[in-house]
């Protein structure tokens, strides 16, 4: 079934699954119907569903078939925003989705989540972020800086750096773009570190799992392990600098 790709829905193969619904497009034929996408390729094989619809017995049929497709399982399922997870093992892969089968009815209300952690304890640490923990300096290519405005007591982007995640996820360098908008969930939770950086003037490792917030692309979750610095700008005021690599974090939502 090599390079292939079908829709199960209600427990079994569907081979027209829009005429048969009555449906449009993907997106409704997952959240309505309860469809699961599922495609083969030389390069492994993709599962992909909404966790809220009615989907058990699509999925339950998919997790019997699956370790007889070809490695690795990426499985792709929407719950406030896309996760994405890739298991090399088709025994994983198996008992993987059949958990997130009964986590079905977790509903995430919180879409930015934050955890501090001592540097020793993640083994794989980014080279990037692990030199910069090291060094006590950011490079200015790959880092954020944000200033303290004493008034309104929120951190402002002042630079991006052209190889920092925000520049390379959102395409932009401008310190007044949509990603560096303040005031919203996301900001509040995030820059909540910054202030205990510019208090103590020690150096914050930790990991964040959020839905990046976007204007237009379909909402995603994304981990990255970030150091904050404190930083002193030319004209005296004081803020952090940011270094962030997107990759694994210790933050597991189901």
């Amino acid at each position: 079934m090599i390079g292939t790709a079908y829709w199960v829905v209600h427990g079994r193969v569907d081979n027209d699954p829009f005429t048969n619904t009555g449906l449009d497009s993907p997106e409704q034929l997952m959240q309505r119907a309860g469809g699961v996408f599922v495609a083969t390729s030389r390069n492994g094989t993709t599962v992909r569903w909404a966790m809220f619809a009615s989907n058990w017995a699509s999925l339950y049929y998919v997790s019997e078939l699956l370790a007889t497709l070809p490695a690795p399982y990426t499985l792709e399922f929407f719950l406030s925003g896309w996760f994405t997870q890739t298991i090399e093992d088709p025994h994983h892969a198996v008992v993987r989705l059949q958990e997130l089968v009964v986590k079905s009815d977790v509903h995430l209300r919180q879409k930015t989540h934050v955890k501090c952690l001592l540097p020793d304890y993640v083994p794989q640490m980014p080279n990037l972020i692990g030199d910069t923990l090291a060094d006590r300096k950011a490079s200015p290519d790959f880092s954020v800086d944000c200033v303290f405005d004493s008034q309104s007591r929120r951190f402002v982007v002042q630079r991006i750096g052209a190889n920092s995640t925000v520049a390379k996820w959102y395409g932009t360098t401008s310190p007044s773009s949509f990603p560096c908008q303040t005031g919203s969930s996301y900001d509040n939770i995030v820059s909540q570190a910054y202030h205990n950086v510019l208090e103590t003037g020690e150096a914050h490792y930790g990991h964040v799992l959020a839905v990046f917030p976007t204007p237009m692309q379909m909402p995603k979750w994304v981990g990255y392990q970030r150091v904050i610095l404190p930083h002193a700008f030319p004209d005296g005021r004081n803020g952090v600098t940011v270094v962030t690599e997107v990759g694994n974090v210790d933050i597991n939502l189901v």
